[in-house]
């Protein structure tokens, strides 16, 4: 009887292991294939990216729409933003006609100059976020208005080409 039960038991756990490593096995052939991002200043066809000192200066004097892409080395989905929504050729142009991109990844430690004010990584991924926490990544925000706080618009997780052109298109008047 003991026999059996540990025959049964062993005949389960293996049953369980085949599906586990089945569904991986589907998982990872899902997920699409990414590149390390790159950067536009190592690429004359990308989008402009800036720091943040940088590009609040910049949208400030040139009155255009201030887009803060906050990510992190480890964030998959971050990856497949880079390549595929702001790797579109649609969004590179209205991105560098229209706005300017800042990247700003909260976990590398750093001084940012925003309205006059210095902040740290995390004082200004708080500032972005209006006092909260960072719900997740990748986190896109909107700031139209540069002199008003109140006016950045959050947007979390990944944002395909067609939502990304959507959400672009509410801020600037092509």
């Amino acid at each position: 009887m003991k026999f059996k039960t540990s025959l049964l038991s062993l005949i389960a756990l293996c049953i369980c292991s085949f599906a586990i490593m089945a569904f991986m096995n589907q998982a990872a052939q899902k997920k699409v294939p990414v590149k390390k991002p790159i950067e536009a200043s190592q690429s004359s066809e990308g989008i402009q990216w800036y720091s943040m000192t940088e590009g609040y200066s910049k949208a400030s004097k040139e009155n255009k729409v201030l887009i803060v892409d906050v990510y992190t080395d480890w964030c998959y989905w971050c990856k497949v933003m880079d390549l595929q929504t702001y790797g579109n050729k649609n969004v590179i142009k209205k991105m560098n006609k229209y706005c300017i991109g800042v990247k700003f990844n909260p976990e590398v430690e750093g001084n940012h100059t925003v309205n006059g004010e210095t902040l740290s990584s995390d004082q200004l991924a708080t500032y972005l976020n209006k006092g909260g926490r960072m719900p997740g990544y990748p986190m896109t925000f909107v700031w139209k208005s540069l002199s008003d706080q109140t006016q950045i618009a959050p947007y979390s997780g990944y944002l395909d080409t067609t939502i990304f052109n959507s959400v672009l298109n509410r801020y600037i008047q092509e």
